[in-house]
């Protein structure tokens, strides 16, 4: 089970680490989302913090009894002791932490996604949250900062501590073998989450894929429209060269046109007398 303060990257690694291992993903956040058919912003200004904390705490409850199974719990807020104390029994606890100016990074990534985040003052508030987990990652069996490196550095750690721990993972039932409801429960919910999962990592690469193509193109415009003002200045800066200082290059050719007809004319007046 990994937990830790927002922004902190337990969905991320924690769905690394199942996809590794081949054992299931479940994230909280998810669950809610798919009981109350909302965004987890949506049901936290729809039912308040304390009917918010009673939901998250019913998931849990039922979460950490499955196997094989990586759970990422949502960061909104710090677990109490004796929550953490009755998860202990049945799960492996990671907590993953990270620097303050990284978790700020990822917060502002998605404004306006994460219920509990104070965006009007997101360094104030993200240096509080930090203050207020510190005491629960003392209770964890493992802390993994993840400010800084790579992903695949950051799971092979999780599973070196996992291999030299003295916890046995019960391997997963299967709902197909048995006739056990809670089985088969489990095993639909996290069908469920993961495809919510994938659907929201396919949406925002997508979003993603957009923004960046966006700001390809902007940059693309600006450069052709730069070229285009610096042709017209070159332009016109020749045109001035051309022209005799003190005169006017369009009055001279038309004065020495006018005498080459003048001349011409007096020519063939001439010829014909």
């Amino acid at each position: 089970m990994l937990i830790g303060s927002m922004g902190s990257g337990k969905s991320h690694f924690g769905r690394n680490l199942a996809e590794r291992k081949g054992w299931q993903f479940v994230d909280t956040d998810r669950v809610l989302e798919s009981r109350f058919g909302l965004p987890i912003a949506e049901i936290f200004k729809k039912i308040g913090e304390k009917a918010f904390r009673r939901a998250e705490m019913d998931v849990l409850k039922k979460v950490c009894l499955y196997h094989e199974a990586v759970i990422s719990v949502g960061g909104n807020f710090p677990i109490e002791h004796r929550t953490l104390k009755v998860l202990k029994k049945y799960s492996y606890i990671i907590g993953i932490r990270a620097a303050q100016f990284r978790i700020v990074s990822r917060v502002n990534r998605r404004v306006g996604k994460r219920p509990t985040m104070d965006y009007s003052n997101v360094n104030a508030f993200v240096h509080a949250m930090i203050q207020s987990w510190k005491p629960v990652y003392k209770q964890c069996d493992f802390v993994l900062d993840t400010t800084n490196g790579r992903t695949y550095d950051f799971i092979q750690r999780i599973e070196d501590e996992l291999d030299a721990s003295d916890v046995q993972f019960k391997a997963r039932r299967q709902p197909n073998d048995t006739n056990d409801v809670d089985a088969k429960e489990a095993a639909e919910d996290i069908q469920f989450n993961n495809q919510q999962s994938r659907k929201k990592e396919i949406s925002e690469a997508v979003s993603k894929r957009a923004m960046s193509n966006k700001i390809r193109y902007d940059k693309r415009y600006k450069q052709k429209t730069s070229n285009q003002t610096n042709k017209k200045g070159k332009a016109h800066s020749i045109s001035k060269q051309r022209t005799p200082q003190g005169g006017n290059g369009y009055e001279k050719n038309r004065n020495t046109n006018k005498r080459r007809r003048r001349t011409w004319n007096e020519r063939r007046h001439k010829s014909a007398n």
